[in-house]
């Protein structure tokens, strides 16, 4: 009886390791909170977005779930900025059309549910994420797509640089492209500055530390 007891203390204590592993703060931006929870059931959601349901069971490794958290903390800290202004709010019909998209990828109503019961959101609490990554995906166009348009000198410039060979509009588009992420790798740090962001665990190096603000 003594032993059984034991046994049962034993599988509560894992059980509570277990959850307390799964709502395990991994980052906070802004004094909103990240879990492990939450970042499992985003990974899955942007997985399915990128690449379809067959997705929506892979496996979550250190390294994808790392590069899930650095997505989701530039994310969170753009979205922040957005907030700040109070920019590209969305009505109900702009949110609902993004969760049917992401709906209409599951081929049965069926597949859907089990993957809402998977990541244990609800429709509207996954709306509610397709509605953030919408927000800061119309902050970053509008700051954006203009400033990284490539000048026709620029694109001279270039094309006279490699001997005036190639093909000159895959130049631009890729000359265009490098601009865009220069550009926006310089706004992301510069909302970064503003921002309070504490890395609690960064998940795929192995280790747990605590970082102020970079």
């Amino acid at each position: 009886m003594r032993a059984l007891l034991l046994l049962a203390l034993a599988a509560g204590a894992g059980s509570a390791q277990e959850r307390q592993l799964v709502d395990e703060v991994v980052a906070v931006v802004d004094a909103h909170s990240v879990t492990l929870s939450e970042l499992a059931a985003e990974t899955r959601i942007h997985l399915v977005e990128q690449q379809g349901p067959q997705t929506a069971s892979a496996q979550l490794d250190r390294p994808l779930l790392g590069a899930s958290l650095r997505r989701l903390i530039q994310e969170r800290v753009v979205l922040s900025e957005v907030e700040r202004l109070k920019l590209f709010d969305l009505d109900h019909a702009e949110v609902e059309s993004a969760l049917a998209r992401l709906r209409a990828r599951f081929p049965t109503a069926s597949a859907w549910e089990s993957f809402t019961r998977q990541v244990e959101l609800t429709d509207d609490e996954i709306g509610a994420i397709l509605a953030r990554e919408l927000r800061v995906a119309r902050y970053l166009d509008n700051r954006l797509k203009l400033a990284a348009q490539l000048r026709d000198s620029e694109l001279e410039e270039a094309w006279k640089g490699q001997g005036a060979r190639g093909d000159r509009e895959a130049l631009r588009q890729r000359l265009s492209k490098e601009k865009y992420e220069r550009l926006l790798t310089e706004l992301l740090a510069e909302l970064r500055r503003k921002a309070s962001v504490r890395i609690v665990d960064p998940i795929d190096d192995g280790t747990r530390s605590v970082a102020g603000r970079p």
